[in-house]
């Protein structure tokens, strides 16, 4: 790749009205507006095998923002702290008069809120943030077992995950309860708030993918001054994916999973996990 996949939105902003004038522009003008493209990091070639016509004028602006939707292209959401509703609305909102629906083949209106990928039998939508205003630690996974979603709370599959044996190794017996957790000035979210996913393993995970307004959380809970990530693997590679501004801003840390699919024992786990509160 030669140049970037993740923008911030004002950059994002710039390059929808670049693509804009291209589809419009004459060749002479088309070279002259492709060279502002590459000046802001993106290279077409980058991704050419998404293009719907190439030999006509490359990518166009229809191209473009589909990519910013389904997540080819990332954004991040450090600008704006957007609502994560407002991108697809926010893109296909045109400031030149022209019609706010583009539209793909087959009448596919691009920039409905059901152009996110979604698998009806398997599509989920995760849990709220469990945080309050004296908050200090987020710790963050991927998105939650089928059987804390059923429950409505977080870390519910305990035959198969020991994160509350982790949280009484780090503060004492309890409850396995959100109260628990905020009394040891503790927040819980996940770094996705909707996946395609069939049973409960990341691995499972087959796009859909919209992850949490988590800069969001972070402005409106300035007592948050730490991130904990759960796991090595895949919730810091959806982490890095959508919020990799957020190393700028916050600390962030990444412990040792407490899924039990993690061979690591218990108790090096546990020293792992100590680092949090350091």
């Amino acid at each position: 790749m030669k140049g970037r996949d993740t923008f911030t939105m004002a950059v994002i902003k710039e390059l929808k009205q670049l693509f804009l004038q291209k589809d419009n522009a004459d060749y002479n003008e088309q070279k002259s507006i492709r060279r502002k493209i590459r000046e802001k990091g993106f290279y077409i070639s980058d991704f050419s095998k998404y293009i719907t016509d190439f030999t006509k004028k490359g990518m166009n602006s229809t191209d473009f923002i589909r990519l910013c939707i389904n997540g080819t292209i990332k954004i991040t959401y450090k600008d704006k702290y957007m609502k994560l509703d407002d991108v697809a609305e926010f893109l296909c909102n045109n400031d030149d008069n022209q019609s706010n629906e583009i539209r793909l083949g087959n009448n596919e209106n691009l920039c409905s809120k059901n152009a996110e990928p979604q698998d009806n039998e398997n599509f989920k939508e995760g849990l709220k943030p469990w945080v309050d205003e004296h908050s200090e630690i987020l710790i963050l996974g991927s998105f939650p077992s089928d059987v804390s979603l059923r429950e409505r709370a977080y870390y519910q599959n305990k035959s198969k995950n020991s994160f509350w044996k982790l949280m009484h190794g780090l503060f004492g017996e309890g409850p396995d309860s959100k109260e628990f957790l905020m009394k040891h000035h503790i927040a819980l979210w996940d770094c996705l708030a909707a996946v395609n996913r069939a049973g409960s393993l990341d691995s499972n995970i087959s796009g859909g993918e919209r992850p949490n307004n988590i800069p969001q959380l972070l402005e409106s809970h300035p007592s948050i001054r730490r991130i904990v990530i759960n796991g090595k693997s895949k919730a810091r590679d959806y982490f890095d994916r959508y919020f990799s501004d957020l190393y700028d801003d916050v600390e962030i840390i990444t412990v040792e999973s407490s899924s039990n699919t993690n061979s690591i024992g218990f108790e090096t786990k546990l020293e792992d996990w100590k680092k949090i509160l350091k």
